[in-house]
């Protein structure tokens, strides 16, 4: 007997199992009866390896097949709507895709692999679908198609080149970059923020706006401190603010690496001191959970954002460029100082993007780094004006800490690699 057709035969009739498996512990955990049990998934799957085996004796018997084992599914998926009145159709369309995974191990055995272990992933993800159901709007659906609009079919018919001291494809590129790094801080802030605690909250926050989050929360202290903990508040704007370093660093790998590469040591340092310095903060504090603390007016992931974000990059990147050939390194960190200020992201992209033919490596790094500190000196000074004299000395501390890291850190970081390069 042919070995091969011995072990495809395993693996079709292994595969189909493990659909049904799936299948029987879900419908045991809902104390319900399912169509098909784990032997009637292994027999679907090798019913459709046998038939695309028998085919080339019968030209027409894959297609007979595939047709009575859906006529089989839709009439059991009949009587489940007559005498249970229920009309789940999950189950059928698994038992559909079994007859096909046993067809598609005849081609490709790696790939049926690879179908199976999906198909059991979704069908196993059923309560998680739910939770997200539950915690998700249309809004927030939209805001994820607009994701994929701006990513697979404006960003393509972009013209990448400069016009103008402008480039399209590139601006377009970090509105993208930026939009997706707050879509996903919002999302989580929706699923996991309020359920897990306020550090979490706070992080969250701080991959959507950490200048936000700072806002926010030392406006509501201001009002309600009477109420909840000052080390509560000062833990979330800390971790919040810490999370501004960790996006920095993301936002240089995902457009240069070298750039990741030259200011890595301070920012992870950085980074590292500030969840410590957080999370000490967080132990002090007497209120574990708070509800809806962090409140972002809308999505972050609408059009007039990407699109105000898409003109804050393209001011800042064409200035840059300009700048830099008129000023030189001096132009770039006077940009860099003043655009920190209120937006560190469109400074960061700009100068990581620009450091392939414009500027150097060291120059767009100390760009960069001068850009947080300033930004992060101006949510001190937020707190300082909109929150109390209590939180304002708590976030200094922070920052004096974290801030002596990253400065020193950054010198020696900037020295060495200077040298090197």
């Amino acid at each position: 007997m042919d070995i091969s057709l011995l072990y495809s035969l395993i693996v079709t009739i292994a595969l189909g199992f493990l659909i049904g498996i799936e299948r029987n512990i879900s419908f045991n955990s809902e104390n319900t009866k399912s169509f098909a049990g784990s032997r009637t998934f292994a027999l679907i799957s090798l019913s459709g390896f046998l038939s695309v085996y028998l085919s080339k004796y019968f030209n027409f018997l894959i297609y007979i097949s595939f047709i009575s084992v859906s006529l089989l599914i839709v009439s059991a998926y009949i009587v489940k709507i007559i005498k249970f009145k229920k009309i789940g159709s999950t189950t059928h369309f698994a038992a559909i895709i079994a007859f096909l995974i046993g067809v598609l191990v005849f081609y490709n055995k790696n790939l049926a692999v690879i179908v199976t272990i999906i198909t059991v992933f979704l069908l196993n993800i059923k309560t998680t679908i739910k939770y997200l159901e539950s915690r998700l709007s249309h809004k927030d659906i939209n805001s994820a198609l607009l994701l994929l609009i701006m990513t697979f079919i404006v960003l393509p018919m972009l013209p990448d080149k400069m016009i103008y001291y402008f480039n399209p494809y590139k601006t377009w590129l970090m509105a993208v970059i930026i939009a997706s790094l707050s879509f996903l801080g919002y999302i989580s802030i929706k699923l996991v923020g309020h359920k897990y605690g306020i550090l979490i909250t706070g992080a969250a926050g701080g991959f959507v706006s950490s200048t936000a989050v700072t806002l926010t929360l030392s406006k509501m202290y201001a009002l309600t401190k009477e109420n909840f903990s000052l080390f509560t508040y000062a833990s979330a704007i800390a971790i919040a603010n810490t999370i501004m370093f960790a996006r920095v660093l993301v936002e240089t790998l995902l457009i240069n690496p070298k750039i990741t590469l030259t200011v890595a040591i301070p920012y992870i340092l950085t980074s590292i001191t500030g969840i410590y310095y957080s999370y000490k903060l967080y132990k002090k504090t007497s209120a574990k959970t708070i509800e809806n603390i962090i409140k972002l007016e809308k999505n972050p992931l609408e059009l007039d954002e990407a699109i105000k974000f898409a003109v804050i990059f393209g001011i800042i990147y064409s200035l840059t460029y300009f700048i830099s050939n008129r000023y030189g390194n001096i132009g770039v960190y006077v940009i860099s100082v003043f655009s920190g200020l209120t937006d560190v992201d469109a400074i960061t992209l700009s100068l990581s993007s620009l450091s392939y033919e414009k500027i150097t490596i060291i120059t767009a790094s100390i760009g960069i780094m001068l850009a947080s500190l300033m930004n992060s000196l101006f949510k001190l000074s937020i707190v300082w004006i909109f929150g109390t004299k209590e939180l304002a000395k708590e976030i200094t501390k922070f920052f004096l800490i974290i801030l002596s890291v990253f400065i020193i850190s950054g010198i020696i970081s900037i020295f060495i690699f200077h040298r090197l390069l």
